[in-house]
């Protein structure tokens, strides 16, 4: 009965939504538990009682469950499964309070005091305006509640009331569909609304050019990953070398497109849990998670340069090169701070660009170091690879 049409981003946040309920929820039970003590106060009728007394613990229910989805929202991010059952949830609380409504409502039309009749429609015009306007996120929902309640009095009023029953019937009834169309109405505004606020959510973490993440991107990267003792994360740090040459030699259109060429080989040669971000200018960022104490960051090093060192075929007379300088970081993952780590690999690949290029292989660090001691900043000659550095512009082969 309950199906998600949306997306499962948009799908998340309309079902959170109902979380937003409480006041509504609390003040309809309110005016709902008056009303039938009235009721029952007027007529005496054991069936106002009745159905007054389930509504209240209607009520109760739906408020409780209400904070515990607030709560579990606070606590962690729920699997597409839980959201499916709040939703579940929200729907027989909701049905819970819109059938006692609807049912009092019936029960009032049915009597012949005038007074009984105004608070009823006062009660159901509340409920029904209240339910349209604040779970409409889940229209099957909303038009449950909407039919539980205005369906029973509908029919009461047909049925019971003397004078002028037809327009009374009808003016619910025109009601009824007006109450569905608004529903409708609103449901698409919110998806929209979603849409667009997640949209523009997830541009203000891309870099503009490439898509790949941008620093705001990759420092929320960094704060979601597991905290795991025993666990490593690398950072590694590179810019081009030539790329100047590139803007001067062919203008920055092709300049723009090598960045976008170098991008997209770089996403298809790291890891699934890999994050990629470029920081500005041709200065790009590997984030690597998860390592344990016998992988070796160097290795991807190795493939990053190997890989993106390789001619580009832009459209250019002649295919294009770049060289590039890399340097990068280990950290304990309980640790880790990616300030830190990116000013280590960043000293590490400018170091590596006054030595012509390539990358450096990293010196062994025991879980649980931070930065290297300054002590230890004179560190034996290492080979460094060889760089493109002198091939910034090959010429095609003749």
């Amino acid at each position: 009965m309950l199906r998600q049409t949306e997306p499962i981003d948009v799908y998340e946040a309309l079902v959170s939504a109902l979380s937003d309920n409480l006041l509504p929820t609390t003040t309809v039970g309110a005016i709902f538990f008056g009303v039938g003590l009235y009721a029952y106060s007027e007529t005496g009728a054991t069936a106002a009682l009745g159905i007054t007394i389930f509504g209240g613990v209607a009520t109760v229910a739906k408020a409780i469950f209400i904070l515990f989805h607030r709560r579990t929202l606070a606590l962690r991010l729920p699997t597409l499964a839980a959201i499916k059952r709040f939703e579940a949830g929200h729907a027989i609380t909701t049905w819970c309070m819109a059938g006692p409504i609807g049912a009092l409502s019936a029960l009032l039309y049915s009597l012949p005091a005038l007074p009984l009749h105004v608070v009823a429609t006062a009660l159901l015009f509340g409920y029904c305006a209240g339910v349209a306007t604040r779970i409409s996120v889940r229209p099957v929902i909303a038009m449950g509640a909407v039919i539980l309640a205005a369906g029973p009095a509908i029919i009461s009023a047909l049925l019971f009331i003397q004078d002028a029953r037809l327009l009374i019937g009808a003016v619910f009834v025109l009601f009824l569909a007006s109450a569905v169309e608004t529903i409708s109405h609103l449901h698409r505004n919110a998806c929209r609304l979603i849409t667009m606020r997640l949209q523009m959510a997830k541009l203000a973490r891309l870099d503009p050019l490439t898509s790949l993440s941008n620093r705001l991107g990759l420092s929320e990267a960094v704060e979601r990953l597991p905290r795991d003792s025993g666990r490593l994360i690398a950072v590694h740090v590179f810019d081009l070398d030539g790329f100047k040459a590139v803007n001067d030699q062919f203008g920055h259109a092709t300049g723009d497109r090598l960045l976008q060429a170098l991008s997209e080989r770089l996403r298809q040669l790291v890891g699934q849990n890999d994050v990629v971000a470029r920081l500005g200018g041709d200065e790009f960022v590997v984030l690597q998670p998860g390592l344990d104490s016998q992988s070796d960051p160097g290795l991807l090093a190795q493939h990053i340069h190997r890989q993106l060192t390789e001619p580009y075929e832009l459209g250019a007379d002649q295919p294009i090169s770049v060289g590039l300088s890399l340097g990068y970081s280990i950290a304990p993952a309980s640790t880790a701070s990616l300030d830190e780590l990116l000013r280590e690999a960043d000293a590490t690949s400018y170091k590596v660009k006054r030595n012509g290029g390539g990358f450096r292989p990293h010196l062994s660090q025991q879980p649980g170091q931070g930065s290297t001691p300054k002590s230890r900043q004179t560190r034996p000659k290492q080979r460094i690879l060889p760089s493109n550095d002198d091939l910034n512009i090959q010429e095609a082969d003749a």
